[in-house]
């Protein structure tokens, strides 16, 4: 798995220009197939779940930054999660919501434009963290180098990592860390929250040993399969090439990357394994599809 910056660091040892505007287009470069690989890929692969908070006689609510298309809302009470029902169009809203109600328990959404969702009832109670919503989040574009700045401990088993020398940001939620080769488990761990300069919690438990004052990186990770990381590099420098007006060295890199992306089709594109077939053409002319070897169905 490669991070931005060791992708825009190989693609640049590759071509061997650190002119200011060919890095600039390199960076937009790697940002623009990472959208294309997010192009062919089933929507599943970029769904995500958020909780907000309910607000008394509050009925809309603001979609998050990142949201293409909000797929469902759940509302939870104690310990019972209730699924909302969509309200799929204005006027039924308008005639659901003409006498204001409040309830708890809120029983259909509704989405108003690209950027609010709606309640029905309005809530009655303000409830930190009771909704939860799904959607299917946009490709953000990477843009920040790795940080290496002081060390950093994890224990095993436990998501805190406390750093030593550290200047952690809120900026860094979303990325990823990675201890150094010679120390971690070769894993990279999503940073979930920001507490302080020297306390940073990840997504998931760490799941190597426990470690004391190890280098480090913290680092954007490419939104596509991990062994598609590589074929970002291929892309970059076709670009490259293209603009330089090499058109051999740039058909060569390309056809890497569009091999690539045939390979992601083939393989992430279909909601189930179950889809995956290989072609077998028999006497007559017939031909029937059969699952690939290996592949569940």
């Amino acid at each position: 798995m490669l991070s931005f910056n060791q992708i825009y660091s190989e693609i640049q040892a590759q071509v061997q220009d650190d002119d200011a505007t060919s890095l600039i287009s390199i960076k937009r470069a790697i940002n623009t197939g990472v959208k294309k690989f997010g192009a062919i890929l089933n929507r599943e692969w970029r769904n995500t779940n958020k909780t907000f908070s309910l607000v008394d006689s509050q009925q809309f609510y603001q979609m998050p930054e990142d949201c293409i298309r909000l797929k469902s809302v759940t509302i939870t009470v104690g310990s019972v999660k209730y699924p909302l029902e969509l309200i799929e169009d204005e006027d039924t809203w308008r005639l659901l919501t003409m006498t204001s109600t409040e309830s708890s328990i809120p029983t259909h959404f509704y989405i108003r434009g690209s950027d609010e969702f709606g309640l029905y009832p309005t809530p009655v109670d303000d409830d930190t963290d009771a909704g939860s919503i799904n959607y299917e989040r946009r490709i953000r574009d990477m843009s920040a180098a790795d940080y290496t700045t002081g060390t950093v401990s994890v224990t095993h088993d436990s998501a805190a990592v406390v750093g030593s020398g550290t200047t952690f940001t809120a900026l860094m939620v979303g990325r990823s860390l990675k201890l150094d080769d010679a120390y971690g488990d070769g894993m990279w761990y999503k940073i979930s929250t920001f507490t302080d300069a020297t306390n940073i919690t990840l997504e998931n438990t760490y799941a190597g040993s426990t470690a004391t004052g190890r280098s480090y990186s913290i680092g954007e990770l490419p939104d596509i399969p991990e062994e598609y990381h590589e074929a970002l590099v291929d892309y970059g420098c076709y670009r490259y090439y293209m603009r330089r007006k090499d058109k051999q060295s740039a058909a060569a890199f390309k056809t890497l990357f569009d091999e690539a992306v045939k390979d992601c089709k083939d393989q992430y594109s279909s909601k189930t394994t179950s889809q995956y077939y290989r072609k077998i053409k028999l006497v007559g002319g017939y031909t029937h599809r059969f699952p690939t070897e290996g592949v569940s169905s």
